[in-house]
């Protein structure tokens, strides 16, 4: 195996469980301060994790996507530790209750400037979690049109 491919353990979990556990090649996750890539001997690390995609390459099988909101992650001793206050894969997320969530926060109020700020909070996650299953639903209308072709 190439030395950048040397695999780590990877390790998600959330107040409800654990939602993955494997080893991997990369791992691509959203931070308080921007997006973290980690694969292995990676130095260590603790960071506060923000809200979007975080993408698991397993050392074998196909890459893993979830959506995450907030939380903490670790790397230590060649191993990455996610806590997350939320966490969902994305095969998991209904494109009707993503869109949902855009129209409650939408309704929202906005009248103190606490409010707007929690309001606009609300919608930057609700839209970055509608626009992954937008991606994903796009990626399998184009992978069975192509199927469809040969």
């Amino acid at each position: 195996m190439p030395p950048y491919k040397k695999p780590f353990r990877c390790e998600i979990h959330t107040p409800v469980g654990s939602r993955c556990a494997c080893d991997a090649v990369s791992v691509v996750f959203p931070a308080a301060d921007g997006q973290y890539g980690v694969m292995g001997g990676r130095t260590p690390l603790v960071t506060m994790l923000g809200d979007g995609v975080l993408s698991v390459q397993p050392v074998k099988g196909d890459l893993q996507e979830f959506f995450m909101v907030g939380g903490f992650a670790t790397v230590r001793e060649n191993t990455l530790i996610i806590l997350a206050d939320e966490c969902q894969a994305a095969g998991e997320i209904d494109r009707e209750e993503a869109w949902e969530a855009i129209e409650k926060a939408r309704a929202m109020p906005s009248e103190s400037d606490e409010e707007f700020e929690l309001r606009l909070e609300a919608m930057d996650v609700a839209r970055r979690r509608f626009a992954l299953v937008q991606t994903r639903g796009k990626e399998k209308r184009e992978g069975r049109a192509a199927s469809e072709r040969e």
